[in-house]
């Protein structure tokens, strides 16, 4: 399962604002029964945040990487010139090019999304949304 970045930032802040059946989810992180990915775009994105001011982490986002590669299930992953160009022949109107990357790198790994974001779970999106 690909981890959105809201999703992610909601569990490393201590998970109340994770629905019931995504803390199940996530309390299998550290287990081999499933696999996670985090696309590296998800911390360009907290990052573009913190320097705005609109995102206060309680753990430096340097750390992130760190402790989820920690849990031996959660692969970090690079965006690729395959994924870019997959982002940009997706047939969805969302735009927003973060979540476009991450659709992407849930198709070619053959995943589904850890989101919130209702875009994902609209009938034009192109991957499986969990909520």
């Amino acid at each position: 399962m690909v981890i959105d970045s809201h999703t992610l930032l909601w569990w490393f802040e201590g998970g109340e604002r994770l629905s019931a059946p995504v803390r199940e989810i996530l309390s299998g992180i550290g287990g081999k029964e499933r696999e996670f990915m985090v696309s590296a775009v998800t911390f360009w994105e907290f990052r573009l945040k913190e320097l705005r001011g609109q995102l206060q982490p309680r753990r430096p986002l340097r750390e992130w990487p760190d402790v989820l590669i920690q849990t031996g299930n959660v692969r970090l992953m690079d965006v690729t010139t395959e994924i870019w160009l997959m982002t940009a022949e997706i047939q969805w109107g969302h735009r927003d090019p973060a979540d476009r990357i991450i659709a992407a790198t849930a198709l070619k790994y053959g995943m589904s999304v850890l989101t919130n974001d209702r875009r994902f779970h609209e009938s034009d999106s192109p991957v499986k949304a969990v909520w």
